[in-house]
This record gives structure tokens, sequence and C-alpha cells, in this order.
């Protein structure tokens, strides 16, 4: 044993003089990644796009999402990354996802604000909860005027938004079209109500909520209707008065609303629009 420490202490003498030698270049690390430059990262993340954008133009919207996330996630700074989450609402929008749109949507106007396409996604927003109720029913022209208007006025006020923030946007038209059919559908779903408190003789409640009609949605066809149950619930309560201003402001808003009672359609298009696509 005495002989051995000897060999043992220079062995361990020789090896602590190797690894606190400052000379020796550090061991490689076996686990690190490949390195790419920014020019292959960035032909990478064009090929990666220029797929997802051809799957979505030909409506393989499960195919483009796909390749919008890969896309975020292997490149999440470059501008491919950013215009994939403008796409990707898009594409969420018409695979009939509105709850996952609305989110992407959201979280881009928070992160980008300022971007080009900000309005295209706050538009996006609207139709998303301007579509999110309307079924076949109403296609077929079933009155529908009973249902929930949450997601319509959702969409009413989203338009406001865009019609507000982005007041030179091109989209602009369309949902000022949109905002006023969304108006006419609200006004009559209160009227709806109204008929139903004068089934059940509930005239206070009636009258209440024509009056709200008169006053929040002027213009709306549903008005003249409104006016006239007006009339009628102060007349059942014997408020004789009332009831004769309701009946002349009806006969007022005949003569200078001639023109605002047309129904305005909903502003069909076969779809929405794609966004503008990213040049390579």
């Amino acid at each position: 044993m005495r002989v051995r420490i000897p060999v043992v202490l220079a062995i361990t003498g020789l090896i602590c003089a190797c690894s606190s030698d400052p000379n020796r270049p550090p061991p490689e690390n076996p686990f690190r990644p490949e390195q790419t430059s920014i020019r292959e990262q960035r032909l990478q993340a064009g090929e990666l796009y220029r797929l997802a954008r051809a799957a979505l133009e030909s409506s393989d919207f499960a195919g483009a999402l796909s390749r919008y996330s890969q896309l975020t996630l292997r490149f999440p700074f470059t501008d491919y990354a950013v215009q994939a989450q403008v796409e990707r609402v898009y594409a969420l929008y018409r695979n009939y996802q509105p709850d996952e749109a609305l989110a992407a949507a959201d979280r881009f106007l928070r992160d980008y604000p300022r971007h080009p396409h900000a309005a295209y996604v706050q538009y996006i927003k609207g139709l998303v909860n301007f579509d999110r109720d309307r079924g076949i029913a109403e296609s077929l022209g079933f009155d529908t005027t009973s249902r929930d208007t949450s997601s319509l006025r959702r969409a009413f006020d989203d338009f406001g938004v865009l019609i507000q923030r982005y007041p030179q946007s091109p989209y602009v038209a369309d949902a000022r079209a949109r905002m006023i059919y969304l108006r006419n559908r609200i006004a009559e779903h209160e009227l709806s109500v109204v008929r139903y408190y004068m089934r059940r003789g509930a005239f206070v409640a009636a009258a209440k909520r024509a009056e709200q009609i008169v006053a929040q949605y002027p213009g709306a066809p549903a008005t003249l209707d409104a006016l006239s149950l007006l009339e009628e619930s102060y007349a059942a309560l014997d408020l004789h008065v009332q009831a004769e201003d309701a009946r002349r402001l009806r006969e007022a808003y005949l003569k200078t609303s001639a023109e605002a009672a047309a129904v305005a359609g909903p502003a069909e298009t076969a779809h929405a629009p794609l966004p503008d696509q990213m040049s390579p």
C-alpha cells in the first residue's frame, strides 16, 4: 500500500495539471444543435409559408393550419411567422372554429396593433360573429328573429371598432352595410319581445321595450311596428295623450323615412377575401 500511494498522487497531479491548462480548448458539446445561417432560416421559412399558402388557397384549411403552426414554432422571429398569424385567423374562420379564430384575432391585435393587416384581422373578427349563428333555417328564409342576438351584437361592435380605428380601410364600406343589416335584425328581435308582452297583456313592459326600439334603432324597419304597438299599449293603459303622441310620431316617421325603411341585405359575399399574400 505504501508503494502505491506516490503513484496515485502522481496520476492525480497529472490530471489536475491537464484540466487546469489555460491553453487547452474546451470540449465540444455533443448535444449542441446544428447552426444555420439567417439566410438559410429565411429560405426554410419561406418554403414552409408557400406550402401553407398553397393549402389555404386550395381550401385545405386543416393542412394550412398545420403548416402555419409549424412555421410559427420553428421560425418565430421571421416576417413569415407574423404573416402566418394573419392567415391563420382566416383559416380558423373558414374551418368553422369560431372560438379559436376570435382568440387568435385578439392575440394578433394585442401584439401588433399597428400592423398593416390589423384592419383585416378586425374585419375577420366581425365576420366570425356575423356568421356564427346563421344556420340553414335563415338561409331558407325562415323567421329567426326570436333567436339570441348576442353574436349579432358582438359583430355590430366589431364592425364599429373597424370603422372607428381604421376609417381608410377597404373593408369599411362592407362593414357599414353589415352594421345596417345587424341593426335591423336586432331591432326585429326586440320587436318579437314586444309582441310577446302584448299577447300576455303585459302592456307596461311592452311599452317600455317599444320605446327602447324607437330610441336605440332609428331608421330600422321595425321602428314603424314598434310605434304602432306603443300606441296600442298606451291605449290599453288608458294613456290616451301618450297614445296620440305615438300615433303622430309614427305618421311623421312615415313621411321622413320612406327611403330608410328598405331592409338592407346582409352584404353577402361568397366568402371573406383572402389576406394579401406575403412576397418572398
